[in-house]
């Protein structure tokens, strides 16, 4: 439909002269007006004395746009195979024990290449301490990295200060793997990063798994970690304090508690559950 904008002359601008072509005007407009059925019987007076409608509102903003979210998972020392089962089986949060058990099969079938050396134990204490309650760490992603022909991507807060830098370790790059997790790492617990498809979709409509080249994802994925770093939201391993559990005895940074893992390793009950304290 057509409309009719009616546009009155500026009372200061009109000058006594002016004010008959002002009235011919008026009554041009509402001849052109009332011919397309716009304007009521009262002529231009009553559009004039009609009060001015309200704009309509427009309907609230709704945040859609996606982004990349931490997603916590519980911290029970076994963070690191909860947070890739997450990412690697739907969703489910309760793949840890068989992910650890799979890692142990994995080591104990190659004993030449999983080494002391390599492990930082021998391969029996390893496969001990993995079966346990031991945190996962760069061995076991190695594997789980193979296991799910996946690149493992992690981003450690205490060192990604710029979002801008790429610090991140991938565990299987180069190996042609199509897909990617992408894990977050405090120094001392892991969490999953997803895409959230928008703001307070729940966690059932996670995209976990990600092109191993979508630069855009992992560009949000260190601006995660980054804030985190400004928030000082990690633990600096080599200093923080740590407790074992078996005989008590306190250790300041994560090589000692370790040292004392390994001296111990020949015992009856090796130490090797720890606790920051």
């Amino acid at each position: 439909s057509l409309f009719i904008v009616l546009r009155r002359r500026s009372p200061k601008r009109a000058s006594l002269g002016a004010m008959g072509d002002a009235e011919e005007d008026d009554e041009m407009a509402l001849a052109i007006a009332m011919s397309l059925g716009q304007v009521p019987s009262g002529g231009v007076a009553a559009v004039a004395a009609a009060p001015a409608q309200p704009p309509t509102a427009a309907p609230p903003a709704v945040e859609s746009e996606e982004r990349v979210v931490r997603r916590v998972v519980p911290a029970d020392n076994s963070c690191l195979f909860t947070a890739i089962g997450c990412a690697m089986e739907g969703g489910a949060m309760d793949r840890a024990s068989s992910l650890r058990e799979h890692v142990a099969a994995v080591l104990l079938s190659a004993p030449d290449k999983y080494t002391e050396a390599e492990l930082g134990f021998p391969l029996e204490e390893y496969v001990e301490k993995i079966m346990g309650e031991s945190w996962g760490g760069g061995i076991d992603l190695a594997v789980l990295s193979e296991h799910y022909a996946t690149e493992l991507a992690v981003i450690n807060i205490q060192t990604q200060t710029d979002s801008h830098v790429r610090r991140e370790q991938v565990f299987g790059e180069g190996r042609d793997y199509k897909q990617r997790a992408v894990l977050i790492f405090d120094g001392t617990h892991y969490d999953l990063l997803v895409k959230q498809l928008f703001n307070g979709a729940p966690p059932a409509l996670d995209v976990r798994l990600f092109d191993a080249d979508d630069e855009k994802v992992m560009a949000q994925a260190r601006a995660v970690a980054a804030e985190a770093n400004r928030a000082r939201s990690f633990t600096n391993l080599a200093k923080f304090t740590i407790r074992c559990l078996v005989c008590q005895k306190g250790f300041v940074g994560m090589p000692d508690a370790q040292e004392h893992a390994k001296e111990t390793g020949a015992t009856a009950q090796p130490h090797i559950n720890f606790s920051e304290y």
